[in-house]
């Protein structure tokens, strides 16, 4: 787990919770800038996921990446560093960006 990716991704999580933007991968290209600043890299990819009412929340949204063949194809990728994100909003909706990339 990377921190400054993480931070990345938790910033797409809080703005998505407080719906500054939609739940979507909109600005990934500014999120792949953002890490590449720092972190040379050759691939990027996201995944995302948002859960309300469930107790096991990481569960859910993992389990549900798994049964997804693009997200799945993602967290099977040829990929080097992760970083995770989450936020949750007063309405008790709770929002993943999960970040991959192959550094170079």
């Amino acid at each position: 787990m990377n921190a400054e990716i993480s931070y990345v991704a938790r910033q797409h999580s809080r703005d998505m919770a407080t719906k500054n933007v939609t739940f979507s991968h909109d600005g990934f290209d500014n999120r792949a800038k953002a890490v590449g600043k720092t972190i040379p890299y050759r691939s990027f990819a996201e995944n995302l996921a948002y859960i309300k009412g469930y107790p096991d929340l990481a569960e859910v949204a993992v389990k549900g990446w798994i049964n997804s063949p693009g997200h799945r194809k993602n967290m099977e990728g040829n990929f080097n560093l992760t970083g995770v994100g989450i936020a949750k909003n007063s309405d008790g909706e709770y929002y993943f960006t999960q970040l991959f990339l192959l550094q170079r």
